[in-house]
């Protein structure tokens, strides 16, 4: 059966973000605290203004709790997703079908990760077997497959496919080195990331997503309602997640 969708049912009216960084002086409650009071001050709303809640986290927490209790919320529905790579993603996309549903009317997707002092790093290879082998294949380990395997499929030069991936890569250090909040604030061109140090494959260091502290919060109403909150809403479009090839989403 076809989805509905939610294309312009619901609209975004506050965001909140910490910078990504090495956040030695905080822990994951201080950064989401951090978070959501900007969200929530943007929009002159506290906490009992939110019907419901979704926290992402991979890392730093395994429920709920991971948010109830810094925010100290009562009598409030929190709900932890985890979807490796799109857990933030997946956060909001529940917030935003939960109010395009109608089940809620406020709701508010957090992301939260504090790992830079707790020893995991960008390449672990988590989680570990319940057989008690080694899981030796890596996220960077995964995604460098694809790229030969996709040039193959489509006939298309592996290099040529490789300064591609890099070309995206450049784009997105070219957005960091203007965000503020970002971790790495410095533009760095295609063939110097191609030319960098190999993590997997022929995916070098700067092709892969770094290690940082930080977090993130929105809020979601239903679109008709946008206007009461923010004369600058942001409609959300069409949110597909799907597995591929029993990876995750």
């Amino acid at each position: 059966m076809a989805s509905n969708g939610i294309k312009d049912k619901v609209a975004i009216i506050s965001i909140g973000c910490t910078p990504f960084k090495e956040h030695w002086d905080k822990s994951a409650d201080d950064l989401l605290i951090d978070a959501t009071t900007q969200t929530l001050q943007a929009v002159d709303m506290t906490t009992k203004d939110i019907d419901a809640y979704w926290v992402g986290t991979a890392q730093s927490g395994m429920s709920g709790l991971t948010l109830s209790m810094p925010m100290k919320l009562h009598g409030k529905p929190v709900t932890r997703v985890e979807n490796y790579c799109a857990t933030g993603s997946e956060a909001l996309r529940q917030a935003c079908y939960a109010v395009a549903s109608g089940a809620y009317d406020t709701a508010m997707a957090v992301g939260v990760e504090k790992v830079k002092d707790s020893g995991y790093q960008g390449l672990n290879a988590f989680p570990m077997p319940t057989a008690g082998t080694n899981r030796t294949l890596t996220a960077a380990a995964m995604y460098s497959l694809v790229l030969p395997a996709y040039a193959k499929k489509y006939g298309i030069d592996e290099d040529e496919l490789r300064m591609v991936v890099a070309k995206i890569a450049e784009k997105n250090h070219y957005n960091g080195a203007r965000n503020e909040l970002a971790q790495f604030r410095r533009e760095i061109s295609a063939e110097e990331i191609c030319n960098m140090a190999a993590v997997a494959g022929k995916l070098s260091v700067f092709d892969c997503a770094g290690v940082a502290d930080g977090a993130a919060a929105v809020i979601v109403v239903p679109a008709e309602k946008a206007y009461e909150y923010t004369d600058k809403p942001l409609y959300v479009k069409p949110y597909p997640l799907f597995p591929e090839m029993d990876q995750g989403s």
